[in-house]
């Protein structure tokens, strides 16, 4: 009896579940496949590798490839920097980065060209190499980027016919042309180097087509060679030619609008779009000609004297996913690293502070959102051979009101009867309820039905249907794949839970020979054996090929703190809560605050490190620790005014600490910090603590920082904090100083 009440409520409550679950579908049939052509872009450089593009992906040795791109301008950064923070952005799983060579930054002086320090492009280039990074150059001759003239030195933005082809213009353009081509002399990917692509003007969306193809043919005629030429998508071009790739933009935070814009349509799977209020289906080319990117996907934004704002890490991540879910093939950041501007040439009503928001700071801290966009970075990297090919699928009623918080997000990409289901529950300005559903996907000789799951709000998914682990056919899972290691004929599979959600997946039975499924709770289905998980974060087959297939569940926390990497020649996954500068033969770890770092390796068994660790094995990892000594950093803090702080520093670090970084609240509307008399960085103030990396700052004795009163006139603060500014006055709230800490780790050979 007691058997059969168990079993009466568990019916119930599956019943329930049901009947509070709205059921999704989507047909993945009878949808006509546009025509794939090659685009006119290709070359093989000496090494043998081989790169491409088509209408619909680029390709590297002619399979797709599903680039990712990154934006760095090496002007803003110190170039003794340089190297830590390509290694930054590459530890992320970006492949490529991407800058702007501004003209103004050469050419202060007409005639006066300096290509030397924080302006050397040829040795940041050269740095991309070294770490087998990609570049992408965006060469102007207008740029942008917040710039003093957009780039323009100043008897540039004088001439009347600047952006055409006035033959003054063009002229004087040919000779910028000439030095960028100069600088990068046997640096394209054809010669051996990493210059893969070049962008020709930016935002070019009212002038003439033909100005876009005579840039072109001057820097070809300058020795500019790359793979891929390119264009923003609001850009006027002949896309007869097929001269250009358009690429796309779109921001979630606008730091042009007032206090950083309002909700946006960017989460809505829609159409192409450029940076634009409505953002649906606004091109002005044929879209089926071009594989769909991005060379301006925001991470961030800039914030303005008058516009204020917070970016919140899950939005940027959100909208990441939702990008990939509407087709994107290539996607490039704007930016992904922060920086600082030159003196005298940012674009008036502008912080000096390039800081952006972007995942990584103006300091090269890491934010909370690097962590969250380099687990779907590892997702693309991992799946993206077959993610590149696959369609967009649109359900029959898809959300298109970005206010609509009730209905389901969603959308997927499939290729024949496989692919991922991309759901969305996150939208910018808008909090999102918790929804509860379940997805049914149409295929046209099967039905795959997904088990209820919570979506929960300000989270996203992606679920995948008949995906293939070696020969082992994954029906479905409620889960979401995040890294696959191939290790000969090992392989591990490797999905990020969903929040709330406890793990199911279905696999076809006729595909295994053997399985270790001891922990889960196991039905058999006609040909699909159908998984819920228990006390095991793991399972283990055996295809029918032989390949020894285990899939691993890991939490969100853990699959931002996972690292892709190889050691001895072998996929690895290393989980820490320490960032993690991967380069050839060792690994830097660095964490704030924390002197005792914690390392999971797998698969276990490596033995890969030739510093000595603490080690411990548990079912999955090999865990190790390393313990440095605590150190305090030694500044002394005083405050002549309310609005004034001096900052003592002391040089002399241990060799475990990699910096000391400042810790600033305060009450105001701008910090300026300020060292031998001139403003070498400021902060805007948006409630959020402001972080400084004292390292720059060493060698040039003491600093202090400057608060300026409130302006009623800065929008996107919230009320209670700009009260409580009025009420208490401009002043400091706190300021402290933490360590971070490094330990290097060598690795065997």
């Amino acid at each position: 009896m007691i058997k059969v009440k168990i079993l009466l409520s568990g019916l119930l409550a599956f019943f329930v579940s049901l009947l509070q679950a709205q059921v999704y579908q989507i047909d993945i049939k009878n949808k006509p496949l546009p025509e794939r052509s090659n685009i006119a872009m290709s070359a093989i450089n000496p090494g043998g590798i081989k790169l491409g593009v088509n209408s619909q992906y680029f390709t590297k040795n002619d399979q797709p490839w599903f680039p990712m791109m990154g934006e760095l301008h090496y002007n803003r950064v110190r170039p003794q920097d340089w190297e830590t923070e390509i290694l930054k952005m590459k530890s992320a799983g970006l492949s490529i980065i991407a800058t702007y060579v501004f003209w103004n930054e050469h050419e202060r002086v007409k005639g006066q060209w300096n290509w030397t320090g924080n302006r050397n492009l040829r040795q940041f280039i050269q740095v991309c190499q070294k770490h087998d990074m990609y570049v992408w150059l965006r060469i102007g001759p207008w740029s942008h980027g917040e710039q003093l003239n957009g780039g323009f030195p100043d008897w540039i933005q004088r001439l009347k016919g600047h952006r055409s082809n006035d033959p003054e213009y063009l002229k004087a353009s040919a000779v910028l042309f000439d030095q960028i081509a100069q600088q990068t002399r046997g640096l394209f990917f054809a010669n051996g180097g990493p210059i893969i692509g070049t962008q020709l003007e930016n935002e070019y969306a009212s002038g003439q087509a033909a100005h876009i193809s005579t840039l072109k043919e001057m820097a070809q005629k300058a020795q500019i060679n790359p793979v891929y030429w390119s264009v923003t998508a609001n850009t006027v071009f002949d896309d007869r030619k097929m001269e250009v790739i358009p690429l796309q933009g779109s921001y979630a935070y606008r730091g042009w609008e007032r206090a950083g814009g309002g909700a946006t349509k960017d989460f809505l799977y829609g159409n192409d779009q450029w940076i634009m209020t409505d953002a649906l289906g606004k091109v002005f080319y044929d879209v089926n000609k071009f594989p769909r990117g991005l060379c301006e996907q925001g991470a961030g934004s800039q914030m303005t004297y008058r516009n204020r704002f917070v970016v919140e890490p899950e939005v940027i991540a959100a909208h990441l996913q939702n990008q990939i879910g509407r087709g994107m093939n290539l996607v490039g950041y704007y930016m992904f690293h922060g920086g600082t501007q030159t003196p005298g040439l940012k674009e008036p009503g502008y912080p000096e502070s390039y800081d952006f928001q972007a995942p990584i700071d103006e300091f090269g801290l890491l934010r909370p959102s690097y962590k969250q966009l380099k687990v779907l970075h590892t997702f693309v990297n991992d799946f993206g051979k077959e993610l590149a090919p696959m369609q967009v699928y649109e359900p029959a009623n898809p959300v298109r009101e970005e206010k609509n918080t009730s209905d389901l997000r969603y959308v997927a990409r499939a290729n024949g009867n496989s692919g991922f289901l991309f759901l969305g529950n996150t939208q910018v300005r808008i909090t999102m309820p918790d929804k509860t559903v379940s997805m049914q996907v149409n295929l046209a000789d099967e039905t795959i039905h997904f088990p209820t799951l919570l979506l929960k709000g300000q989270t996203t998914a992606i679920l995948p249907f008949n995906l293939k682990a070696g020969a082992a056919l994954i029906k479905y899972a409620t889960a979401q794949p995040f890294a696959k290691l191939v290790n000969g004929k090992n392989i591990s599979l490797f999905f990020k839970r969903l929040n709330g959600v406890n793990p199911q997946l279905a696999i076809d039975s006729r595909t295994l020979k053997s399985k270790d499924i001891a922990g889960w709770k196991v039905t058999q289905t006609g040909n699909q054996l159908q998984l819920v998980g228990g006390s095991r974060n793991d399972c283990s087959f055996t295809d029918v090929d032989g390949n020894q297939v285990k899939i691993i569940f890991i939490t969100t926390a853990q699959a931002e703190n996972a690292w892709r990497t190889q050691l001895n020649g072998q996929d690895a996954l290393l989980i820490t809560q320490a960032d993690v500068l991967m380069q050839k033969g060792q690994l830097t770890l660095a964490q704030l605050n924390k002197p005792v770092f914690d390392m999971m390796v797998y698969p276990k068994g490596f033995k890969a490190f030739n510093t000595a660790a603490k080690k411990s094995i548990n079912t999955l990892f090999d865990t190790y620790t390393w313990q440095s000594a605590v150190y305090k950093p030694q500044i002394a803090i005083k405050y002549p005014t309310h609005k004034t702080a001096e900052i003592t520093l002391n040089p002399a670090l241990p060799k475990n600490v990699n910096d000391v970084i400042l810790n600033v609240n305060y009450r105001g509307n701008a910090c300026d910090l300020v060292q031998q008399g001139a403003i070498k960085t400021d902060n805007l103030f948006n409630g959020e603590t402001w972080q400084i990396s004292l390292n720059r700052f060493w060698k040039k004795g003491n600093v202090s920082l400057n608060l300026q009163d409130w302006d009623d006139k800065t929008t996107g603060v919230s009320a209670n904090l700009v009260q409580e500014i009025k009420a208490k006055g401009t002043g400091f709230t706190a300021i402290t100083a933490v360590p971070q800490y490094k330990t290097i780790i060598n690795l065997k050979p």
